[in-house]
């Protein structure tokens, strides 16, 4: 008797998401494969989701205040440069906490966890670029939230 398998699609979990863990992964280049020192990901789940929470949180009260969730976030980008803002600031601490230099003998040293500037420099970029998108994204639902506003211009003001 042959057996047939049914595919699994673990992004059913994530239907109506504004950005999914494997899309902060894709971006990031997270993969086994890709981590040849770490023999598995950087992130894993429960961080990104962690992540995605806690930026949102954030991008809630910049600006103005908003109700912003997975859902209803207005721009993917701008919520990825947030999420992987936080993920490299995260990692960076672990980084820093960790940070040893070995040298053996007449071989340049080598640093375990020595990437901590990196690391904090990047994050700095991608929460920039978050804050700045995001501020015109509400600057920007302020504007559309007054509606169709007169001008006096093109009205005649002459009497006849």
């Amino acid at each position: 008797m042959a057996v047939q398998g049914t595919p699994v699609n673990n992004n059913d979990q994530y239907d109506g998401w504004v950005l999914t863990p494997d899309e902060v992964r894709d971006f990031m280049r997270d993969f086994p494969d890709n981590n040849i020192l770490l023999d598995g990901v950087e992130f894993s789940d429960p961080d990104i989701k962690r992540a995605i929470n806690f930026t949102l949180s954030m991008g809630n009260v910049t600006a103005r205040p908003t109700s912003y969730t997975i859902t209803n976030f207005p721009n993917a980008y701008t919520l990825l440069m947030g999420v992987c803002s936080f993920l490299l600031k995260s990692e960076g601490l672990r980084q820093l906490r960790n940070e040893a230099m070995y040298q053996d003998g007449n071989i340049q040293p080598v640093g375990i966890d020595n990437k901590q500037q990196a690391y904090a420099a990047l994050a700095g970029q991608y929460q920039q670029e978050f804050i700045q998108m995001l501020t015109a994204i509400k600057i920007q639902e302020n504007l559309n939230s007054f509606g169709q506003l007169g001008s006096p211009v093109g009205q005649s003001r002459y009497i006849r």
